[in-house]
């Protein structure tokens, strides 16, 4: 019967002292930010909350100059899921779990934070967190930077737990046996206020994101006006693609290469006799729970190369018979393919009257391909039709197209001219 008893009063004060490891660093700590943990040790019993905080990493330079977006993410088996964030536009962090949470993103780079609070310690606070800062350098170039990630687990080690407990085990047993009735109602009506608490600030975020939609995530690219990219963070994180066509370089009766304004001067060139058309893609690699998709319209982009066109749109290509005489074009793998005669890749949709305006961000500049017929309305901006046209080789020419592909003309016997939709705000 005594050896029962110290069984038992064993197993009770394992079960009080379910401590967790301190946080393990389990990444390159040299981040210019930082994740840190409060308290640094967290009893599951007896600890009433437990907070994350992302801030500076005083010892690591940053290339910010200012920001606009912090996140706090959790490792999931999909990837990255959203915990918190603080946006310039929103008053007041959003939260995904249940959370509290407070934010400063402005001033001085060294004064910004972002904090979520878990009141209530359980399962969802363990596992592998980390924060993504979006901004601005010096320069005005979007970039992003993010923190070493920080594993929180919980240690089941109970022999070694029973080595280290302090003298006043007794009393926090007691403590544990003292939780009233009164004292759970009042967790309970906590969770409720917390619960209207997320629905409410998910119905405000969904009001904002419908005034300032996001650019969609996934794989795909926008072809890259003479503005640059869109200032997005999805577009900080993918390459800056590129498909410099040698062009007809001999003499030609056929139109000669050429562009329209919305494109910079270096699209056409020569170089030592010959020439090229050089076109760059703002290309999108990023995969998140929290944006919508595509809206529904008239309209191509570019398809990335062994990547699938977003939900809603067919895909097909364009074959560019190049220059056969003392060739030297080169391209992007991620947006063209077939070696010496490339192959430029598309989604295109015709879900929609092009008439009808969708819904996309409004801060930047940005083209589209132009996809029956008429440029693609969009809220909020104006619109020109533009274009890029290129000469291929004469010479047996091999141009081909294949299914969806953007609104061409064929002004010469070896020259496609790609119609384009160029975006400024209104």
């Amino acid at each position: 019967m005594i050896l029962y008893q110290v069984r038992f009063f064993a197993f009770l004060l394992v079960l009080h002292r379910g401590l967790t490891l301190p946080v393990q660093d389990v990444s390159d700590p040299s981040m210019p930010f930082q994740v840190t943990l409060t308290p640094a040790l967290v009893n599951r019993y007896t600890a009433k909350e437990m907070s994350l905080r992302c801030e500076r990493n005083p010892s690591v330079p940053t290339k910010l100059a200012e920001i606009y977006r912090m996140r706090i993410v959790k490792q999931s088996t999909s990837g990255w899921d959203l915990v918190a964030e603080q946006r310039e536009l929103l008053a007041s962090p959003t939260v995904i779990e249940n959370v509290t949470a407070s934010a400063n993103i402005r001033g001085a780079i060294t004064d910004v934070f972002l904090e979520v609070t878990w009141n209530t310690i359980g399962p969802q606070c363990f596992g592998v967190f980390k924060c993504q800062v979006m901004g601005f350098d010096d320069k005005d170039e979007v970039l992003t930077e993010r923190s070493s990630t920080l594993e929180v687990y919980e240690f089941k080690n109970f022999i070694h737990h029973l080595i280290v407990l302090s003298v006043d085990s007794k009393e926090k047993l007691l403590e544990m046996k003292n939780f009233t009735d009164t004292e759970i109602a009042r967790l309970n009506s906590g969770f409720q206020r917390l619960e209207k608490s997320v629905e409410e600030n998910k119905k405000r975020l969904s009001r904002l994101e419908t005034m300032f939609p996001p650019w969609p995530t996934g794989n795909y690219a926008l072809l890259k006006p003479k503005d640059g990219c869109p200032a997005d963070p999805v577009f900080s994180g993918g390459n800056q693609a590129f498909l410099k066509l040698h062009t007809q370089s001999q003499s030609s009766s056929d139109p000669p290469d050429s562009h329209s304004s919305a494109f910079p001067s270096e699209t056409k060139s020569t170089v030592d006799s010959k020439k090229f058309v050089t076109l760059k893609f703002c290309e999108v690699t990023m995969q998140q729970v929290d944006t919508m998709g595509w809206p529904q319209g008239s309209f191509c982009i570019n398809k990335l190369v062994g990547k699938s066109c977003p939900y809603g749109f067919s895909e097909g290509k364009v074959c560019f018979d190049a220059e056969d005489t003392d060739y030297s074009g080169q391209y992007s793998a991620n947006v063209a393919s077939n070696g010496r005669d490339p192959h430029l890749h598309f989604c295109c949709q015709n879900s929609t009257s092009a008439d009808v305006p969708i819904q996309l961000p409004t801060f930047s500049p940005f083209l589209l391909y132009r996809y029956g017929g008429a440029c693609q309305a969009v809220q909020g901006m104006s619109v020109s039709e533009e274009y890029v046209q290129i000469n291929t080789e004469d010479s047996s020419n091999g141009d081909t197209l294949y299914s969806s592909h953007p609104d061409l003309d064929q002004p010469g016997d070896s020259v496609i001219k790609l119609n384009l939709c160029y975006y400024t705000k209104l």
